[in-house]
């Protein structure tokens, strides 16, 4: 009988074998930075990105949240507003930062979805890791305190014979297509003058350089009683219980008109490790249930909903659909 060389064999199931060991090594190697860098985050500051201008009510309550998230995160937050194109320079730059955590930005639906589609943005919220959430809210429709229009019905009318003008808080933002939904399904006509964002355009009705404005309806409550501006009617199932007096849309007869929530919250640049993500989850979710911020945003007549990561983006899905059924009627005439 001939002897068969069984050395080929061996040798190519060894050298199989080294090379699974050389990449499972390398994958491992991968790894162990990502937990080891997660078990020691954060070691300095961490830097929250606004895409708004300060004053307005994402700007309020990350000041409100700030002094506690220090708390349970242990290093000190830095706000960083970065207004303008619709918030589109704020996301390019979050999504440009680097993947560790020490950079997140606020998202605000559907303003974030609206504005991608509208301008077709590279940056799409979908891409990010979505953190964690802690608003949910209507919009409304104010007038200043000395406005000659005392009922929703009045600006209504008024805008059949003149011509009023709307402040909102940026093309592609929710209070513009809020505007354009009250045309379709109220009749209230107007000329929409962009801001970059909820504070710039409150200051602008109260100012009186528009005759109203469809904003958050929990921005207005300091200017309500401040006795700057008067809320005419809700964009939503139910006034705020700081506000209960006024009428929604839906109980001054407009039942067509689709309700919208605003979602606020916050997320990380794409790739950040899951790890980190956890914790700042985990220290946001303290911050929001903390006893002291809880009493600071119910003397300020702002509700508290929150949603884990997974129904933020969920949230994110859901405002995309929204986007495109809308779209055509934001865009500009050709």
């Amino acid at each position: 009988m001939k002897n068969h060389d069984t050395r080929p064999i061996f040798k190519g199931a060894f050298t199989f074998l080294i090379f699974t060991i050389l990449i499972f090594s390398f994958l491992l190697q991968l790894q162990i930075p990502q937990r080891v860098y997660s078990q020691e985050f954060p070691k300095r500051p961490v830097v929250v990105i606004n895409p708004l201008s300060p004053g307005g009510g994402t700007d309020v309550e990350l000041r409100n949240m700030s002094p506690y998230l220090k708390k349970y995160l242990g290093q000190p937050i830095i706000l960083k507003n970065i207004p303008g194109a619709g918030t589109t320079i704020a996301t390019a730059t979050a999504a440009r930062a680097k993947p560790d955590g020490y950079t997140i930005i606020v998202f605000i639906f559907p303003t974030a979805s609206l504005v991608q589609e509208l301008l077709k943005t590279k940056e799409s919220p979908e891409d990010f890791e979505f953190i964690y959430a802690w608003f949910k809210g209507p919009n409304d429709v104010t007038v200043k305190a000395d406005s000659p229009y005392k009922t929703f019905q009045d600006l209504v009318a008024a805008s059949k014979t003149k011509k009023l003008k709307a402040s909102t808080a940026g093309v592609g933002s929710s209070s513009h297509l809020y505007a354009l939904l009250l045309e379709k399904h109220a009749g209230l006509k107007s000329t929409m003058v962009p801001y970059p964002g909820g504070g710039p355009a409150s200051t602008a009705l109260i100012r009186g350089d528009v005759d109203f404005y469809c904003g958050l309806s929990t921005t207005s409550v300091r200017f309500v009683r401040n006795g700057q501006i008067r809320q005419l009617t809700v964009l939503g199932p139910e006034p705020l219980d700081v506000l209960p007096n006024t009428p929604t849309i839906y109980q001054l007869g407009y039942k067509d008109y689709p309700y919208m929530p605003f979602v606020r919250g916050v997320a990380a640049p794409p790739g950040t490790p899951k790890g980190i993500v956890k914790t700042l989850a985990e220290a946001f979710k303290k911050a929001v249930d903390d006893p002291g911020f809880r009493a600071v945003m119910k003397k300020q007549g702002r509700p508290v909903t929150v949603f884990s990561g997974e129904e933020m983006r969920q949230v994110a899905l859901d405002c995309n659909k929204i986007a495109k059924k809308y779209m055509p009627m934001m865009k500009p005439p050709k």
